[in-house]
């Protein structure tokens, strides 16, 4: 096999080549690419979508790494093997409870009930390295690789002013937070206008309750930084590996895109997009996952909104954004916070290991030229 990085992600992203590596029919999902050094995939069944675990493969200098991983796993009685190929490349794959970097709090959370049997067979969303979210009757549980010292108390705070799903650990060990399940559905699975206007009023009062942080809360939530420049040379470092035209464009779009959004820093949700809307059939509307709330004005959860809806969505959010007291900036200032949000996601659909991703990334670019004109 090529040791190129555009090679070898090509390979993973053919599901008859991955499936013909592991041993199994699955398909490539969540994808993570450090150019020549690594690329990990979670693997999915190709007509469920459902997990069934983790590949990667690194280039020779990890083969003592995949041999310690594999060590840790045989030790505990799970799969995790690895073999070399063709350019002395190595690929590993392996189940969940042996994610190199997720095996500590999944064992951690197995030890407390909140696993029962396989990862595989309740995960909703996997993302190798990173972070599960799985389901076990009526409770959610994520864990996470990197910990999460706000997680709790974050959650506490915005739970005194937003709908959200209640919160049942506590909050003791940061890589690991228990949540009621709440609702059918969300509004990027199903989308409603009138839930979208609902949205829009969570967000508004999110922002809104910016004022009662209490100080300790707020001087952590100041320190978390969110770089967009840094974010963008990232995107652009690993398109350099694959397609060197789309990584000019990004750089060049990016100097173009990243102007200081105006307005006061309040508490941003950080990701605000309708899949962050848990909804119930009887119209009921949460928000969820603040993995990345900070500090920064209000406009960048209006743009990331719009950025991730629909025309219809996105007029029913910012009415009820509008309607709850929130200020919606001039349109100049919403296509700034636009086209932030555009960048930040312009390559999400390689992170989705989707086969067209050069195509999408493309039209994403497109979009963003469109807006900053």
């Amino acid at each position: 096999m090529s040791t190129r990085t555009r090679d070898v992600v090509a390979a993973v992203l053919d599901a008859g080549r991955l499936s013909e590596l592991v041993g199994c029919r699955v398909r490539a999902d969540h994808l993570r690419i450090k150019p020549d050094t690594s690329v990990t995939v979670s693997l999915a069944e190709p007509g469920t979508g459902r997990p069934r675990g983790w590949a990667r493969i690194l280039w020779p200098g990890g083969l003592s790494k995949a041999d310690k991983t594999s060590l840790r796993a045989a030790r505990r009685g799970l799969l995790a093997g690895w073999r070399t190929l063709p350019g002395g490349l190595v690929l590993q794959h392996g189940e969940i409870l042996a994610d190199p970097r997720l095996r500590r709090p999944l064992r951690r959370a197995v030890s407390r009930g909140l696993i029962r049997g396989r990862p595989e067979d309740t995960a909703l969303r996997y993302n190798p390295l990173r972070r599960l979210v799985a389901q076990d009757d009526d409770l959610v549980l994520r864990v996470r690789a990197e910990p999460d010292p706000l997680g709790a108390e974050l959650h506490a705070f915005v739970s005194a002013h937003v709908a959200v799903p209640d919160r049942v650990d506590d909050g003791q060990d940061p890589h690991l937070a228990v949540l009621r399940h709440t609702g059918d559905s969300d509004l990027g699975r199903r989308p409603d206008p009138a839930g979208s206007r609902l949205a829009g009023a969570l967000v508004a009062a999110l922002h809104r309750a910016t004022d009662l942080l209490p100080g300790p809360l707020l001087q952590t939530l100041s320190q978390r930084v969110v770089d967009p420049q840094r974010q963008a040379a990232a995107h652009a470092g690993v398109l350099d590996a694959l397609d060197q035209r789309l990584a000019r464009r990004t750089r060049g779009l990016a100097a173009r895109a990243l102007a200081e959004l105006p307005g006061p820093a309040v508490l941003v949700h950080g990701d605000a997009s309708p899949d962050q809307v848990l909804t119930s059939a009887d119209g009921r509307v949460w928000l969820t996952d603040f993995d990345r709330a900070h500090l920064a004005p209000a406009a960048a959860d209006l743009g990331s909104w719009l950025m991730t809806a629909d025309e219809t969505s996105a007029g029913e959010f910012l009415a009820g954004y509008q309607e709850a007291g929130g200020l919606v900036p001039p349109g100049p200032q919403l296509r700034t916070a636009l086209a932030g949000a555009i960048l930040l996601r312009a390559v999400e659909p390689l992170r989705q290991a989707r086969t067209d991703w050069g195509r999408l990334v493309g039209e994403r670019l497109d979009r963003l030229e469109e807006v900053l004109r």
